[in-house]
């Protein structure tokens, strides 16, 4: 277009405030650590918490215990097995985000500047691996090396910052 003419983007906020999906990296920077694993087990969803598996330098599976060490967060890849579902299947090469700006499914509304909760237990409802604020003792660990950075309602997803070292502390 020449001769002056502004070219307007078509509809507001059109390509700023598209939601991201889970496990999707929220923010390129070059702090982003993401390493591969391969899947433990079956049914690793993107956007979930992860610990270190049996062989904590070459396997990961969904974070399932108040003693477990956590690896990261399950990123999207399009190459999981199982993407129909959002999710990893046993075996599959996973991307695992380390340090940096992801989304994570979060189980009920969170706050940005939150405490970060991991479910290690699942009940009802709630799958384990999945982020929360709420104590739920037996069920729940804090993570502290985490940080919302961005409000969510429940069942949706929120943008976690991951800032390593990381520790957990189970609630009791």
């Amino acid at each position: 277009m020449g001769g002056g003419q502004v070219m307007p983007i078509p509809l507001e906020g059109l390509y700023t405030d598209n939601l991201l999906g889970a496990g999707k990296v929220a923010e390129h920077n070059p702090i982003n650590q993401i390493s591969s694993f391969a899947a433990e087990e079956d049914d690793i969803k993107f956007g979930r918490a992860t610990m270190e598996g049996t062989d904590n330098e070459k396997q990961v599976k969904i974070f399932a215990g108040a003693s477990g060490v956590f690896a990261g967060v399950a990123t999207y890849s399009t190459q999981a097995s199982d993407l129909d579902n959002s999710q990893y299947k046993q075996y599959d090469s996973i991307g695992i985000m380390k340090q940096g700006e992801i989304m994570v499914y979060v189980e009920e509304a969170i706050t940005k500047g939150d405490t970060v909760r991991i479910r290690h237990t699942a009940s009802g409802s709630l799958v384990a691996g999945s982020f929360g604020t709420t104590a739920d003792a037996g069920k729940t660990v804090v993570l502290t090396g985490a940080e919302y950075r961005s409000d969510a309602a429940s069942g949706t997803v929120a943008r976690l910052f991951l800032s390593p070292p990381f520790s957990t502390s189970a609630d009791t």
